[in-house]
């Protein structure tokens, strides 16, 4: 009696991973932030109707798995940083850790009010702050440290990686040249998201085959649009596709805040 009944649960849950799979990969690629998905947080919660606790685990594991690829595709451009592995390092395992003991001690409703906050300030930050092209005049090594931390403890609270707003505190505040920021944010987001994942997993918070098998198709998908998407990668491109997902950014955690305070 049970068998018939399976292709009826998974099938819509695949295709609806499928469509949130293919927006994550496509936006993602777009505005160039490969390993800060929170997107698929949203999407998840949302569109697939997952709870917000599960729907974090999930993209812990995605950023996870894309946070190695981007390590070793980006090798030459990390090695260029060498000197401050290891205050970012520190920091932002630090800030995962604590992140992800706070997550999953925090109510569904709360997390989905700080979602709601952060995908509000992602779509401000997307629409009215961009990089200083030409700075390059670092400031004291001591001033990474606490960007990383509050970047590490985005990670483990929300398995967003906080990189638009650390990348461009390491470039206008601290004076690093965009791409040595891109790197520092980059760095931490690795470091972080996979101390949070430990955490989760030593506390006793196992990560269960449901959710391994629903972050797999999601990495697949999202890292083949993602390539595909990013061959017509243009700054034009990505000044459009700022401007769209800026507003509709405030518009979701506006509507996300609604549903926890407006209910």
């Amino acid at each position: 009696m049970t068998m018939p009944m399976i292709p009826s649960i998974v099938l819509p849950l695949l295709v609806k991973g499928l469509i949130a799979g293919i927006i994550v990969g496509a936006v993602t690629a777009s505005i160039r932030s490969w390993v800060d998905r929170f997107f698929l947080v949203i999407l998840l919660v949302s569109m697939m109707g997952l709870p917000i606790h599960e729907a974090i685990t999930i993209n812990l594991i995605v950023v996870g798995i894309a946070s190695l690829m981007m390590a070793l595709r980006q090798t030459s451009v990390l090695t260029q940083i060498r000197e401050d592995w290891a205050m970012i390092i520190i920091a932002s395992g630090l800030g995962g850790m604590l992140g992800r003991l706070l997550g999953l001690s925090l109510t569904a409703s709360i997390l989905i009010a700080l979602l709601g906050i952060y995908a509000i300030l992602v779509g401000i930050r997307l629409l009215f702050v961009k990089p200083v092209p030409a700075r390059d005049d670092p400031a004291h090594p001591a001033w990474l440290a606490p960007v990383a931390f509050v970047g590490g403890l985005l990670a483990g609270l929300l398995s967003a990686g906080g990189k638009p707003f650390t990348v461009p505190v390491y470039n206008w505040a601290l004076g690093h040249h965009p791409n040595r920021a891109y790197a520092l944010g980059s760095l931490g987001v690795v470091t972080a998201i996979w101390a949070a994942l430990t955490t989760q997993i030593a506390v006793g918070q196992f990560l269960t085959p449901k959710d391994m098998a629903i972050a797999a198709y999601e990495f697949i998908v999202i890292t083949l649009t993602a390539l595909l998407v990013g061959r017509y990668w243009s700054p034009k491109v990505n000044r459009w596709v700022s401007l769209i997902v800026g507003p509709l950014l405030i518009l979701v955690g506006a509507r996300f805040l609604w549903m926890v305070w407006g209910a």
